[in-house]
């Protein structure tokens, strides 16, 4: 098989073949293309080299297609309309249509807090679609959206590289949340009752220890840590009926979806609030699903967030 010369494959040659095709005249498809007719020539003196054909032949005034040329018209108008209607324009997205995976990376907190909304936002409005939720962390997040394992996540993100778009979607503090039909003390709940109450902390390390410990160690005091675990559920469900108290994002502690009577209140020290984003990555950011799903989570995330905080 011939080796294609790649280099002399030019858009504009097929252009130039097409408006010859139609005006069988160099004179008038110059005028169709605004090119003047030596340059339409010279297109016409490549095309003939690239396709080694003549194409064409002057009759008197006509410019007449031989057979190659006839058979190769109908396919160079299709590919320039793939070009001119499927390739250059930005298609607009079609959530109706649409039957492919909206696959969105969570925390476990963010997962059950926000998932149930953003499935029923997702399916109500792409009634064909599938969701996917992936569990994802400050660690990982970034190598899900590089591999494509998703097509965005939602976090507490510190550093980012710089191919990364970050969204803010709101703003979390903690709170103190503990049974007080137990605990039974006054609020907000004092500094030493604090510190001399068990407390149950959100952590993956072996010395049961957070930031708010380090804060803590800078004030030259210590809490009484009994109990650690990853499940902020897990942290709810303990603290009914115990002499326990936690400190948690705000969110967690008034999520509904576990009954319990528990108090919040503000804690006795200082603890710095934290931004919850939205990351995707910059390169896809134009994509029309992609600005179309991302606008949709963080309607739902809001949403959510404005009514949990109406309930202070």
């Amino acid at each position: 098989m011939k080796d294609i010369n790649w280099r002399g494959v030019d858009l504009n040659l097929l252009l130039t073949f097409n408006a010859l095709i139609r005006f069988e005249s160099v004179s008038e498809a110059s005028k169709h293309l605004n090119l003047g007719q030596p340059a339409t020539s010279y297109n016409l003196k490549r095309l003939r080299e690239l396709l080694d054909d003549p194409l064409f032949e002057r009759q008197g005034h006509k410019m007449v297609p031989t057979y190659r040329a006839k058979e190769i018209a109908p396919k160079v108008s299709q590919i320039l309309a793939i070009v001119r209607e499927s390739i250059l324009p930005q298609q607009d997205f079609d959530c109706d249509c649409y039957d492919g995976v909206y696959k969105i990376g969570l925390t476990d907190y963010a997962e059950q807090i926000f998932g149930p909304e953003i499935f029923d936002t997702l399916l109500q409005l792409s009634p064909d679609c599938k969701v996917l939720f992936k569990p994802a962390d400050p660690q990982n997040s970034v190598q899900m959206l590089e591999a494509g394992e998703v097509d965005l996540c939602i976090g507490v993100f510190n550093e980012l590289p710089t191919n990364i778009k970050t969204t803010f979607l709101y703003r979390e503090k903690h709170l103190c949340i503990f049974d007080n039909s137990v605990m039974q003390v006054k609020l907000p709940i004092p500094l030493d009752t604090y510190l001399n109450t068990p407390q149950v902390i959100i952590t993956a390390n072996a010395d049961l220890t957070s930031r708010v410990d380090s804060s803590l160690d800078t004030m030259g005091i210590k809490r009484n840590v009994v109990l650690g675990t990853t499940r902020f559920f897990t942290v709810r469900r303990i603290l009914s009926g115990r002499k326990l108290l936690a400190v948690m994002a705000e969110m967690v502690g008034r999520s509904d979806l576990i009954q319990d009577e528990l108090t919040l209140c503000t804690p006795p020290i200082d603890i710095p609030d934290f931004d919850v984003d939205m990351i995707t990555l910059k390169r896809n950011a134009a994509h029309p699903r992609l600005i179309w799903l991302s606008e949709q989570v963080k309607l739902v995330v809001q949403d959510k967030v404005a009514r949990l905080k109406s309930l202070e």
